[in-house]
């Protein structure tokens, strides 16, 4: 506290050495991107614009390509989602770039990265409403290092070109004497025919002899591949569907993924419209869902074993045992109905698994709860930016790191054992520079998804209890 007014009497100053406190962020939101015909636009709505959906009657006007994914959102829980509409273009190659859209303007899936700048919550539950379902068998699968060259510098670009097609990246490997060693397929793109003709470009002009070539192949789903670049930033879980024919055909596509960022659902599900049963995403189940658990009772429970509403059955039975097994094995997520087991019959969704090549990173509660840490103590810890490093900020900032952790532990987010302090490697370097480093630790519970019940025989205890127990009487009196 300090004042160079001249003062003859007492003032109070608000210390600036002040706690803060706080406050997780909110995990339900869910996010739709969804094409729809030129025509069906409504008034008062633009394509790649963000809007809120927060009540059933928000819906009202939407178009029913809209309105049927939202109703299998609430069918589940009223929430809030935030939608984009697309244009849907004249055929499947305009939807599918529209939906890519541009990352630089924010179209197509980007255009969620522009909710909280309007204003919107951020979208953390985002279903691909079957728009994502199918792989693409024209994208450039691979690319072969004929010759390596040398002198290319690590600025060095590639591009690639068929007789048609779009969406492909490619990052180059610069290794010894600036030799191209390997290229990386970044994004495979998709519409590519023809043979593949590759530019390489150097700024520093010092590199010359390198030789590509390339295969067309089945790859990601371009809508995906994007999408997982979008839900990286916002820190979301995407759900997407599979191809709904086989479970051997749903594993197949399932390991083109590999992102802690997608949960697989297969396959649809049956939805009774106007009396008639239409096979519609189960990935939009899915989020409902989860969004449903996280406010009942946190994103440390998973939207799995739980009934489905809304849904008169599956467009392709799976049966829990052998089936669902199977799927689950692959981290293919489902829908099961034990009514042939046990009577209890309903449809549950059926598997809590992210798509990760990462063990650590497979369950869906898991990530996410990981997610709610560190955006909530990233977005806590601001008010201490500009503050000046002194004694009592850094314990405050080390007290409110902890609290957090201490808090999550006792309402069963994190497991014992969580902390967070000020790193040894902190230095006066680092000091001058306003770079203060802190270490945090902790861990998410997993969801017990193989429960384990090793059952013995005890026939002596058995006998010696029963034969104790004659009396040669019953409670009445004796029988004569």
């Amino acid at each position: 506290m300090a004042s160079v007014e001249n003062h003859h009497g007492v003032r109070v100053f608000q210390s600036g050495d002040e706690p803060v406190v706080i406050r997780l962020r909110n995990t339900s939101t869910g996010g739709l991107v969804i094409p729809i015909e030129t025509d069906d636009l409504p008034t008062g709505y633009a394509f790649n614009k963000p809007f809120l959906v927060a009540k059933p009657s928000d819906a009202a006007n939407l178009p029913d390509a809209v309105k049927e994914e939202i109703d299998s959102f609430y069918d589940q829980t009223v929430n809030q989602i935030v939608v984009v509409m697309v244009d849907k273009g004249e055929d499947a190659t305009e939807t599918t770039a529209n939906m890519v859209g541009d990352f630089a303007t924010k179209t197509g899936v980007h255009a969620l990265l522009k909710a909280t700048s309007q204003s919107l919550p951020r979208p953390k539950l985002i279903a691909m409403a079957g728009y994502a379902n199918t792989a693409a068998a024209d994208g450039v699968a691979s690319v072969a290092v004929t010759t390596q060259g040398s002198g290319y510098s690590a600025d060095t670009t590639v591009t690639v070109a068929g007789t048609t097609g779009q969406g492909a990246v490619l990052q180059p490997v610069i290794g010894t004497d600036g030799a191209i060693t390997a290229i990386a397929v970044v994004k495979p793109g998709y519409g590519y025919t023809g043979t593949l003709a590759f530019t390489i470009t150097d700024p520093a002009g010092t590199g010359s002899g390198a030789a590509l070539s390339g295969t067309i192949g089945s790859v990601l789903n371009p809508i995906l591949a994007e999408m997982i670049g979008v839900a990286d930033k916002l820190r979301a879980m995407i759900y997407t569907d599979g191809p709904d024919s086989t479970n051997q055909a749903a594993v197949q596509a399932r390991q083109l993924i590999g992102s802690k960022r997608v949960a697989y659902c297969d396959p649809r599900i049956l939805k009774n419209i106007g009396g008639i049963n239409y096979p519609r995403a189960l990935s939009t189940v899915y989020a409902g869902l989860q969004a449903k658990m996280d406010k009942e009772k946190g994103a440390v429970f998973a939207g799995s074993n739980m009934v489905i509403n809304g849904i008169s059955g599956t467009n392709r039975p799976v049966e829990y045992g052998e089936d669902a097994n199977d799927l689950n094995f692959n981290r293919v997520n489902t829908v099961i109905n034990r009514s042939n087991i046990d009577g209890a019959g309903s449809f549950r969704a059926w598997g809590v698994w992210t798509c990760s090549d990462n063990t650590i990173d497979q369950f869906i509660p898991v990530v996410r709860v990981m997610d709610l840490v560190n955006e909530s103590v990233e977005e806590g810890f601001l008010p201490f930016v500009d503050r000046p490093q002194t004694l009592a900020q850094l314990d405050l900032m080390v007290m409110t790191g902890n609290n957090v952790l201490k808090r999550l532990e006792g309402e069963g987010f994190l497991l014992p054992g969580s902390r967070f302090w000020l790193l040894d490697d902190q230095t006066a370097d680092d000091g001058v520079q306003g770079i203060v480093k802190f270490g945090m630790r902790f861990e998410p519970p997993s969801p017990m998804v193989d429960i384990r019940i090793s059952a013995y025989r005890n026939f002596t205890i058995g006998y010696e209890l029963l034969y104790s127990a004659v009396s040669g009487e019953v409670e009445v009196g004796n029988i004569l």
